[in-house]
């Protein structure tokens, strides 16, 4: 298997994805923007002097402000910077809020594994393997953790190699030699040595930042139905600029979701590829993705588990929304039966 070949082309895959993100954040905050500034100049139209005129002719002309002059464009920009400065800031707050390994395994009810514990044969076994592979990898060895759960599956976490941790099922210790299981932790090893954690984190939190949308929404429209200050036309103008930022938020989400999955499949790829260089077994890996095409369970029952599935070894979504390319996708690109894609 040609892995630094597979290697390069998952990051020029995730650079393009990575790009498609900024645009989404981009036409989102312009479309947000518009739609503020248009109805904010729509409102004031809805004085008595302007009772002669239509609701299509007051659209037209709330339209026509915001290129009318130099100040108006520049009113415009600077709720267009507003509304990306609140994305930007919900995204800082979303990365911070996800950047702890520890806690995401915790919340999965992990166990921390340590040497100084009294562990099973199998958890010696899999602790084993997690400082062997480090040390092919020439990382810091990551904490282990063992999730409670007979599902097949494990994920990296944290935002650097310093702080990184593994955590596995009890499923995948029990359904594994040690040959396949060296294969799926070498795999994770693979994704905090290509910093997929880190990036993992800022996909969840650019993802996040468009559910502030949402909040928008829900402001302007508890406004608009509870305050009784409002002249009913413009409560009613408001409940349309509410529903219009819904909808907006709605598929940005949507487009977002399918953009955190395409960029998840290409870290999978290029995870594979490490492991394969880690370990220089390619057979291991392959043997697991067998076990798992046998009809094994990967979708773990902890209520968490939908957050996190763009983390995990094996994938738990729809084909749309699918986190992870198919098993035999994998196989044949580990045994080099199809070119990189």
């Amino acid at each position: 298997m040609d892995f630094r070949k597979h290697q390069d082309k998952a990051k020029k895959n995730t650079l393009i994805i990575w790009s498609l993100y900024l645009v989404l954040l981009l036409i989102s905050s312009i479309l947000i923007s518009y739609t503020l500034f248009v109805g904010l100049n729509l409102a004031q139209f809805y004085q008595p002097e302007y009772q002669q005129y239509s609701l299509s002719e007051k659209f037209i002309a709330a339209n026509q402000i915001v290129f009318q002059n130099q100040e108006q464009l520049f009113n415009f920009l600077r709720f267009l910077l507003m509304v990306l400065l609140a994305m930007i800031s919900a995204t800082v707050f979303g990365f911070f809020q996800k950047s702890n390994g520890h806690k995401v395994a915790l919340a999965f009810d992990g166990k921390l594994i340590s040497d100084k514990d009294e562990l099973s044969i199998e958890e010696k076994q899999a602790l084993n393997i997690v400082t062997e592979q480090a040390l092919a990898a020439n990382i810091p060895t990551p904490v282990l953790y063992i999730i409670p759960d007979n599902a097949i599956n494990a994920f990296a976490a944290g935002k650097n190699t310093q702080e990184a941790i593994i955590a596995i099922t009890q499923g995948s210790m029990k359904s594994f030699n040690r040959t396949q299981l060296s294969g799926i932790i070498a795999h994770e090893i693979g994704h905090i040595v290509n910093h997929d954690i880190k990036l993992n984190i800022q996909i969840s939190a650019f993802v996040f930042s468009f559910t502030v949308l949402f909040f928008l929404s829900r402001v302007i429209f508890y406004q608009a139905a509870y305050s009784r200050r409002i002249d009913g036309r413009v409560k009613l103008l408001l409940l349309a600029i509410a529903a219009i930022i819904a909808l907006i938020g709605m598929m940005t989400v949507w487009f977002g979701r399918i953009l955190q999955a395409a960029m998840s499949r290409q870290r999978e790829y290029l995870a594979d590829a490490s492991a394969i260089q880690f370990t220089r077994y390619p057979n291991g890996l392959v043997e697991a993705f067998e076990i798992i095409k046998g009809n094994a369970t990967t979708t773990l029952k902890n209520p968490n588990a939908k957050e996190y599935a763009h983390a995990m070894l094996f994938s738990m979504g729809s084909k749309l929304f699918a986190t992870h390319p198919s098993l035999d996708k994998r196989i044949k690109r580990i045994q080099n039966k199809v070119s990189c894609q």
